[in-house]
């Protein structure tokens, strides 16, 4: 997008930015500013972003939301601010980044400028040590490093540390029978002055008996830019014990066992969007997760493409567990499957949110341990695209005149 267009869409909206608040606040967390930036509470990974409409004008503000490479190569400068890192493409649109700076305009008149915050905290035990008083570890975290580490001790199951700082990101910790209860990395928004936290320990267990997955689905999209396969493979797995299991390992071993699934071969791209890749062993054939699992369930993500070339693509694995029931559901209008390995049944998508696309499913119940399944894709609807005609009728003419002119020799010979 270019200057003139972006100072035209900061006039369209001067108006209605103020409207849009809310959706700035939010996006301020969904797009992950908050992981970067504070209003009002100092330096953090980036720069405090109190009052920043008046330090830069709106549409480089924009751009730099928008397209940060824009403004580095604008100013040829990168990073712009000296002491921070680059800042990355977020995927923000023009219209959202809009939002975001309405959104920190906003805070910037209600934040008081160096606050501090506070983390109130509690202990629910499940174990047989019911009355069993800990002791709280609180890590200050910057990207994934820990810079530093203060240690509270409960009182009756609770805690509080205070006088904290609002500009860096905190996990919190506690120790029970070997094991290791941990929060996630956590952040305070620019208004947030308390946050509330809650741990919860059992008696743990490495019996796997009690571990099961109930049930899997796969979920198929084609990307037609690409020209690839997009699966989101999803596990429900369920400790039905009172119990955290931490896995055949020993207690001491960071890296603990607690459930192996399988992976299709012939993919790429493997990601995990709600977890750390680290906390998994991954292996050509399967992934191991290792983090305990307490009672309840848990839903493990995980996604990859294949490759389609002018046939199609295949991908094949071998079941590592029992499941009760696997369900594949697949936008019929845009891409070919072919199953092979398992017999399924097949139907128009029963999902809500799909109603009104051409999705179908395919449904398969109780697999078991070395059962195979192969899933062939094809979408011949791209093999005539013009781009691939125009190439293949090209094809055909140079064959033709190659085969015309070898015949043409040969006569003369």
């Amino acid at each position: 997008m270019n200057k003139y267009l972006v100072f035209l869409l900061v006039i369209m909206f001067g108006n209605n930015v103020y409207s849009s608040i809310d959706e700035g606040r939010k996006l301020f967390t969904e797009k992950r500013c908050v992981t970067c930036h504070v209003v009002g509470r100092g330096k953090f990974v980036g720069p405090d972003l109190w009052n920043v409409s008046k330090k830069y004008n709106k549409s480089d503000l924009i751009q730099w939301i928008n397209n940060p490479e824009q403004i580095y190569e604008k100013y040829g400068k990168k990073p712009f601010n000296n002491g921070y890192p680059p800042m990355p493409n977020m995927n923000v649109s023009t219209s959202e980044s809009i939002k975001i700076i309405s959104y920190l305009d906003d805070i910037s008149k209600k934040v008081k400028k160096g606050s501090k915050v506070s983390i109130k905290g509690s202990v629910k035990n499940y174990s047989s040590t019911e009355d069993a008083e800990y002791e709280v570890q609180l890590d200050t975290v910057m990207a994934d490093k820990v810079l530093d580490t203060y240690k509270v001790s409960t009182s009756e199951g609770y805690f509080l540390i205070d006088n904290l700082e609002g500009n860096i990101a905190y996990k919190i910790k506690i120790f029970h029978d070997g094991i290791e209860y941990s929060t996630d990395k956590f952040y305070f928004s620019p208004l947030e002055l308390n946050k509330e936290v809650e741990l919860t320990v059992y008696d743990s267990t490495m019996n796997s008996n009690h571990i099961e997955i109930e049930s899997t689905h796969l979920v198929v999209n084609y990307d037609s830019e690409s020209d690839v396969v997009v699966i989101a493979e999803i596990f429900n797995v369920y400790n039905n014990s009172n119990m955290i299991f931490f896995g055949s390992n020993d207690s001491r071993d960071s890296n603990r066992e607690i459930i192996e699934l399988s992976l299709f071969n012939n993919i790429e791209e493997l990601n995990f969007p709600h977890r750390n890749a680290s906390s998994f062993k991954i292996s050509d054939n399967s992934i191991i997760d290792t983090i305990p699992l307490p009672p309840g369930g848990r839903r493990i993500v995980f996604t990859y493409v294949t490759k389609l070339d002018l046939l199609g693509t295949t991908i094949s694995k071998k079941f590592l567990n029992n499941i009760p029931s696997l369900t594949i559901i697949v936008p019929e209008d845009k891409v070919d499957l072919k199953i092979e390995g398992l017999e399924y049944s097949k139907k128009s998508s029963e999902i809500e949110e799909l109603k009104d696309q051409n999705y179908v499913t395919y449904s398969m119940n109780e697999i078991k341990i070395g059962d195979k399944l192969e899933l062939s894709f094809s979408n011949f609807k791209s093999f005539f695209t013009p781009k691939i005609l125009i190439s293949s009728i090209s094809l055909i003419v140079i064959i033709m005149l190659s085969i015309f002119f070898i015949k043409k020799r040969l006569r003369t010979e």
